[in-house]
């Protein structure tokens, strides 16, 4: 309790002994009148105080103004009355400040800077009221003055407000500078060339100061750098040192402020600071505002950043998760269709299997592919096409599914010119989807139908046709949104994550084509209409090439995977196609029985539970010149970069088939 009250003392103390010798010192410019000077810091060190340690610091103030004045007119009834005003006067402003501008943060903000400088002109009108009126009534003050007087005096308190304040609150409230030394260097180079510029104004170094040109609009840029490059703090200091050189050099009669007295000269100056004032510290905090904004936006652009990483990995997981254990049951479902190829009801059941293990692959495929299409990771290998091959490549793909759902599928490929430039997994992924979004929304027993027209030379229009829901009008123009399938009804209804539409018109944007759907309202079918730019003819087009007949020999196969079911199937299948397989499931093993036996080839998943199958590969090419072939669920071109890195021929994604897997063998292993 005593250290509390002898630091509210010594505050108190210090705080009247600022005031008196910032008054006196003021009142040696007092030129008009004794106590009304235009030069007045007390104005300003009193708002500060109030602002920064509280309104109870005003006896600190109500005594040193009283002093102040006491000791220049000797009468005691006046002094306490503009002791009164300038306490009043303070308060008023600090308060005006409190509540409309900010208080203590009233410099973080542009618009602020403008509201301090509004309270300051208004509250400042108190102490020149009062102070006047009391030195004429006590016969101090010439009533046929009173104007001049009041207005020196008002203008030295608002002034003070404006100039004064903003240095005792920005270096009170802020922690001591931590400058860099290429920032210390900068600011210093600044205070140096503003003093320079200053004395060079204002100091009489040049015959122009003596003529009084108006030259202090060259302060200007200095002052308008520090506010864009420096702090509020840094731009009110240099605004100070500017404003004491003026003082200085105009008392002086140089400078272009000099006018016929003192008192005017000093009213137009501190006018001219007034304003300059409040432009800087409005940039200044304007430009610490977008300073803000822009560490704000980097620090969020960091978040997304670092959540996009992590969204990517968690996919990538997600992909390699779901995908692994799909592997199994594709390898199983083949076995049990060619064990029971006459059951009519097991085949059925089968394809039932099958289908929707395609539908799960194919949801997995979508989330990964549009992640790829928003981050411009999607990779194209063009080559010359023939459309009609390839589309009637995905009918016979999705022929099963239609008869499924009784639907009739119609194929009108009527176009002449219908060789295209293209990715070819991509064309087929882009007609894939749009015959199943058809199948899809087609009723039972409906009618789709896939055609293509050259609507214009050099140009191929593929449309799919169905007599489905429809789309409304005011789904029409976000069909194409991910995640976008109209309705929550519909989404109940038909299920799926809506990705395939936005994946298509992706793909399609992605080979300079374009893809627009049509339809006249629900329950009126739907048409999405591919035009695409045509080419020429090119011999051995990717369209019609033959797949190179392989031959069946047998190898001895190094089989590595940590996922037991599909170990053991794959093992099965391979053993029954006459290969000699071997089967681990973590790298360690898989390196001893690599040196214990002769391989012809190793397949293994790239992830494993004591290391990784790139790891594996390196270390057994390292000794031998073995052969490999990676099956994984991650299926990134950055993926399959770091398998063929390290020695892979082939990456495979999961789930795979025994078909698939034994072309990727004999293609390594005969090549």
């Amino acid at each position: 309790m005593f250290r509390r009250r002898f630091s509210a003392v010594m505050v108190f103390a210090t705080l009247t002994l600022v005031y008196f010798v910032a008054g006196k010192l003021g009142l040696k410019l007092a030129f008009l009148q004794a106590s009304a000077s235009p030069v007045w810091p007390p104005a300003g060190i009193a708002l500060g105080a109030l602002l920064v340690l509280g309104y109870r610091t005003w006896p600190a103030i109500f005594v040193g103004a009283f002093l102040v004045n006491i000791s220049t007119t000797g009468n005691i009834p006046t002094s306490v009355a503009i002791g009164a005003g300038n306490t009043l006067e303070a308060i008023c402003g600090a308060w005006l400040v409190n509540r409309f501008a900010g208080g203590m943060r009233v410099f973080d903000h542009s618009q602020n800077v403008f509201k301090f400088g509004f309270a300051a002109v208004m509250s400042t009108v108190i102490s020149p009221t009062i102070g006047v009126t009391s030195l004429a009534l006590a016969g101090f003050a010439d009533w046929a003055r009173y104007g001049a007087v009041w207005v020196t005096w008002w203008l030295g308190d608002a002034t003070g407000d404006l100039i004064f304040a903003p240095v005792v609150i920005l270096w009170a409230i802020a922690p001591p500078p931590r400058w860099s030394s290429k920032k210390a260097l900068e600011v210093g180079l600044l205070l140096l060339l503003l003093v320079a510029l200053g004395e060079a104004v204002f100091g009489g170094w040049f015959r122009v100061n003596a003529t009084n040109y108006p030259i202090a609009f060259i302060c200007g840029p200095v002052v308008i750098w520090m506010a864009f490059r420096l702090s509020q703090r840094e731009t009110a200091t240099g605004i100070f040192i500017v404003s004491a050189i003026a003082i200085w050099g105009t008392l002086r009669n140089f400078g272009p402020f000099v006018m016929e007295t003192q008192n005017q000269s000093l009213l137009i100056l501190q006018s001219f600071t007034a304003v300059l004032t409040i432009t800087a510290m409005a940039l200044a905090a304007g430009m610490a505002e977008r300073r803000e904004a822009e560490a704000t936006l980097e620090n969020q652009k960091s978040l997304v950043e670092s959540a996009d990483r992590t969204k990517d990995k968690f996919l990538a997981m997600l992909s390699h998760e779901l995908r692994t254990p799909l592997t199994p049951v594709v390898l199983a479902l083949e076995t049990l269709q060619k064990q029971w190829p006459q059951n009519e009801e097991a085949r059925s059941t089968l394809e039932m299997i099958r289908r929707n293990i395609a539908v799960e692959s194919h949801l997995i495929d979508d989330l990964l592919d549009l992640t790829r299409i928003s981050k411009g990771k999607l990779e194209l290998s063009l080559a010359t096409l023939d459309a009609h091959v390839q589309v009637c490549n995905v009918v016979e793909m999705c022929r099963a599914e239609a008869e499924a759902k009784k639907l009739r599928l119609q194929v009108n490929l009527r176009a002449i010119d219908h060789h295209i430039a293209a990715d070819e997994a991509r064309f087929q992924q882009i007609i894939w989807n749009l015959l199943k979004n058809a199948f899809k929304f087609s009723r039972q027993a409906g009618k789709v139908m896939i055609s293509s027209t050259n609507e214009s030379p050099q140009q191929l229009t593929i449309s799919v046709q169905d007599e489905g829901i429809g789309i409304a009008p005011d789904v029409i123009e976000r069909i194409f949104d991910p995640f976008e399938q109209g309705e929550r009804s519909l989404k109940e209804r038909f299920g799926g994550l809506g990705l395939g539409l936005a994946i298509c018109k992706s793909l399609t944007q992605a080979h300079g084509a374009s893809l627009i759907a049509k339809s006249d309202g629900i329950n009126r079918g739907a048409t999405f209409s591919l035009a695409i730019r045509t080419v020429s003819p090119a011999q051995n087009a990717a369209g019609s090439k033959r797949q190179p007949q392989l031959s069946a020999r047998t190898f001895r196969i190094l089989l590595v995977d940590d996922h037991a079911d599909t170990c053991a199937v794959l093992q099965k299948l391979l053993e029954a196609r006459g290969h000699k397989v071997t089967a681990t499931h973590d790298m360690h093993s898989a390196l001893d029985t690599a040196e214990r036996d002769h391989f012809d080839l190793i397949i293994s998943d790239v992830g494993l539970p004591d290391g990784n199958g790139t790891e594996l590969m390196k270390r057994l090419r390292a000794a031998s010149r073995i052969r490999g072939i990676a099956i994984s669920g991650f299926g990134s071109n950055a993926d399959r970069e770091k398998s063929l890195a390290a020695g892979f021929s082939e990456h495979l994604v999961k789930p795979i088939t025994i078909e698939r897997l034994e072309v990727a063998i004999q293609t390594v292993l005969t090549s």
